[in-house]
């Protein structure tokens, strides 16, 4: 399911801020954000702004960008506001066009020229490009749990058994071999082989393409690499390491299951994203986005700093309707979010 960095949405509930005259705790989706006061009433419907949107200049948001920022495009972040936890912006949706009916749900992302925030990838992460992100692969960009909370629905229907594992704090590894031809991407680029490119370096360290090469049908596999350089090593490890978290088999155009996976580890001696939840969650037979939102933000890494989240998926995969695509979604730590200002 593609993200929705924009979108029309409904403001569900609005609550007082203890303190606060002039602003409300809203929910929208499975989110909570700070909105003012007298701007909605319950069930009014709202642009609604993701973390990670990058939103342009625009006389719409000037009222969000203050002193040295004035005259910057504004990132959506996870903040505090007289102790209220914001995640996301809800705007109105006088700052889109008269005249057009818009559904609940809609993306609005590009008319209102929002963009996604990319970190800057630092230079020994750089490479000579051979091309752009494969079309035979998919990205790997879960979808947080918040924005699509009727999917847990899905999952209790169903009565599917989730997996949960650690999300890495890293920079996002797919190494595929394709007949011939073998491969080495970023999150966005397929790379040249080079001396100093450090995405050939891990591939030639743990011999991927002999591994890749040795199975009898076409795979990628996909990875966190984590360590020194990478989002400020907040693992706090001493070498790089890549963490697999998929297995892509390109011929059915089918991703494996976690367990396949796991198996696809032991068998070459290759890191797979560690387990730190399963079935119920511990929580009951009845999964909640609070529940596993409280799991997310109780994790640390081994160095004892807040670990970014977790993924969920089932065992073996699984369609879901509610996504349009595989059930895989994530939760993402406030904890770990505060701490690193994002």
């Amino acid at each position: 399911m593609d993200r929705k960095l924009a979108s029309i949405q409904t403001i569900l509930s609005l609550a007082p801020i203890p303190g606060a005259d002039n602003i409300l705790a809203a929910q929208v989706l499975g989110w909570q954000c700070v909105v003012r006061k007298g701007e909605f009433n319950v069930g009014d419907l709202c642009v609604f702004f993701e973390i990670d949107s990058i939103l342009p200049i625009a006389d719409w948001n000037a009222h969000l960008r203050k002193g040295s920022d004035v005259n910057k495009p504004l990132r959506v972040k996870t903040i505090r506001l007289r102790g209220q936890l914001s995640q996301g912006i809800a705007l109105p949706t006088s700052l889109i066009p008269d005249g057009v009916t818009y559904e609940i749900g809609q993306d609005v992302t590009e008319l209102v020229g929002v963009k996604k925030y990319e970190p800057v990838i630092p230079v020994h992460l750089a490479g000579t490009v051979r091309g752009n992100f494969p079309t035979f692969l998919h990205k790997t960009d879960e979808i947080r749990l918040q924005s699509v909370p009727e999917v847990l629905d899905e999952v209790i229907a169903m009565g599917i058994v989730l997996v949960g594992t650690l999300k890495m704090d890293g920079t996002s590894f797919t190494a595929y071999r394709r007949d011939a031809d073998f491969g080495v991407c970023s999150r966005n680029l397929d790379f040249k082989e080079t001396e100093d490119n450090t995405y050939w370096k891990i591939a030639r360290k743990l011999k991927l393409e002999e591994i890749l090469r040795s199975e009898p049908v076409n795979l990628a596999i996909q990875g966190e690499l984590v360590g020194p350089g990478i989002q400020g090593n907040r693992l706090g490890i001493k070498e790089i390491e890549l963490h697999l978290f998929n297995l892509f088999d390109i011929d059915t155009g089918q991703f494996r299951g976690y367990s396949a996976l796991r198996e696809f580890g032991k068998k070459h001696g290759l890191n797979i994203v560690k387990q730190v939840a399963e079935g119920d969650f511990g929580f009951g037979n009845v999964p909640t986005a609070a529940r596993m939102l409280e799991t997310a933000n109780a994790l640390n890494y081994d160095n004892g700093t807040p670990a970014e989240g977790i993924v969920w998926r089932p065992a073996c995969e699984v369609y879901s309707q509610v996504l349009k695509s595989r059930l895989s979604f994530k939760t993402v730590s406030a904890r770990f979010l505060e701490t690193y200002k994002e």
